[in-house]
């Protein structure tokens, strides 16, 4: 997440106390739902210490990468999703 995306950039301000920063912590969660398979759900172990609310903003920032739906700043592009979707 460099350069911090969309909704998930609120999340990387406060830090973990075991070592490895809060940033880190959402960093690879999120790393992980980009590249996790399709179809594979729950949240996976290394989203454990992410917060719920927190949680739920990096899952759909992710989806919305996975899907190509978003810009080269990494922002939602309403565009890209329905061009995405007349060509189902």
């Amino acid at each position: 997440m460099t350069g911090t995306r969309g909704p998930a950039a609120a999340l990387l301000a406060t830090t973990a106390g075991c070592g490895q920063s809060y940033d880190d912590i959402v960093k690879e969660c999120r790393k992980i739902l980009v590249e996790r398979p399709a179809g594979e759900t729950g949240k996976p172990d290394a989203c454990s210490d992410v917060k719920e609310d927190d949680y739920k903003l990096i899952s759909v920032s992710a989806a919305m990468d996975k899907l190509k739906w978003t810009d080269e700043n990494g922002r939602f592009s309403e565009e890209k999703m329905l061009e995405d979707l007349n060509r189902r």
